[in-house]
């Protein structure tokens, strides 16, 4: 697990500073890092599950939500091979214009096959006629306040959800956002771009191994 401590420890070596490593001056910094790197890309996953509801269009999604990554619908047919585990079909995505456009020529109700989201609402077609277990895999941007393990509301700078692959990014990133408010702007520039290029390293990992991301139970 990254600690806040540690990051506070590199920053005093790189600037030659001396932050309490047990402070919180760094802590809005700290936040700004680990949310600016999880809207870099989809290093933060999680997943969770709603019902729909008879007749109803639309359904909210996470507030923190940054990419919906897959919607699934829950099926019952039988499949020998998985001995009858539960199986979510997946729904197709469609352009939010076409979403319009299909709905505008056709409103019938039925079991959904396609979906769009759009400002916080994900949209199935056709509009369910039942009620439905949809399973939802999103991206998410780096929460403020986190849940810690004793079920505690924390600051996020003291529970990060990055994994330890994502320390050099974070220490990277934390180190020009410091530099940058003392007005060292050789060495903000320089932290800057060593920053954006572990960002490049970590988005192609994801691409080549998505089980590097963080992934965190629906909350």
């Amino acid at each position: 697990m990254i600690l806040k401590s540690e990051l506070i420890a590199v920053v005093n070596d790189a600037l030659n500073r001396g932050y309490a490593t047990d402070g919180t001056v760094l802590d809005a910094k700290i936040t700004s890092v680990l949310k600016d790197l999880s809207q870099q890309g989809n290093f933060l996953q999680c997943e969770c599950k709603r019902l729909t509801v008879i007749n109803r269009d639309y359904y909210s999604l996470p507030d923190n939500l940054q990419e919906l990554l897959f919607v699934g619908m829950k099926s019952y047919d039988a499949d020998p091979l998985l001995d009858n585990a539960t199986i979510y079909k997946p729904l197709v995505y469609e352009r939010w214009e076409m979403y319009k456009r299909n709905i505008y020529y056709s409103s019938t109700s039925g079991t959904p096959t396609r979906y769009t989201w759009q400002s916080g609402y994900m949209y199935p077609r056709p509009i369910p006629d039942a009620v439905y277990n949809m399973y939802l895999w999103y991206a998410y941007t780096h929460p403020e306040k986190v849940t810690n393990d004793d079920d505690e509301v924390v600051d996020a700078c003291d529970y990060i959800l990055f994994k330890d692959i994502y320390r050099e990014a974070i220490e990277l990133g934390l180190c020009y956002k410091v530099a940058l408010g003392l007005g060292l702007k050789t060495d903000a520039k320089d932290f800057l771009g060593l920053y954006m290029n572990q960002v490049s390293i970590r988005k192609a990992d994801v691409k080549e191994h998505a089980q590097i991301a963080c992934y965190r139970d629906g909350f």
